[in-house]
C-alpha cells in the first residue's frame, strides 16, 4: 500500500509545473483561460436564447391571434414550459462553469505565483 502511494505522489509531483518551464506554462495558461472564456461566452449564449424561444412560445400562447384550437394551444403551452425549463437549466450550468472557471483562474494565478518565486530562489542560489 505504501508503495503504491509513493507512486501516485511521484506522478502527481512529476506532473507539476518547474521553474525552468516558466513561461512555457504561463503561455499555456494563458490559452486555457482563453478557451475557457470563449466557452464561457458560448454557455451564456446558449442560456439567452434559450430564454428568448420560450418568451416566445409564452408571448404566442398568451396573445393567440390566431386563434389556435385546444390541441395547439396546448403544444404551445408545453413547449414554452420546455423552453422555459431548458432556459433555467442553461442559466444554472452556466453560473456553475463560471465559479469553475474563476477558481481556476485564482489556482493558476497562485501557481504562477508559487512558480515565480521559485525561479527567483534558483537564481540567488545559483547568484
Amino acid at each position: 500500500m505504501e508503495k503504491q502511494n509513493d507512486s501516485v505522489r511521484e506522478r502527481l509531483l512529476a506532473r507539476l509545473p518547474q521553474p525552468e518551464n516558466l513561461t512555457a506554462y504561463r503561455e499555456q495558461t494563458a490559452a486555457l483561460l482563453a478557451e475557457h472564456a470563449r466557452a464561457l461566452r458560448w454557455a451564456r449564449f446558449e442560456g439567452v436564447l434559450f430564454g428568448y424561444v420560450a418568451m416566445a412560445f409564452v408571448m404566442l400562447w398568451l396573445q393567440n391571434h390566431w386563434h389556435l384550437d385546444a390541441g395547439v394551444l396546448l403544444r404551445v403551452q408545453i413547449i414554452s414550459a420546455f423552453m422555459a425549463l431548458c432556459a433555467a437549466v442553461a442559466s444554472l450550468r452556466y453560473e456553475i462553469y463560471k465559479s469553475q472557471v474563476a477558481t481556476l483562474k485564482e489556482v493558476k494565478q497562485v501557481q504562477l505565483q508559487i512558480l515565480e518565486l521559485q525561479a527567483s530562489l534558483q537564481k540567488k542560489g545559483d547568484g
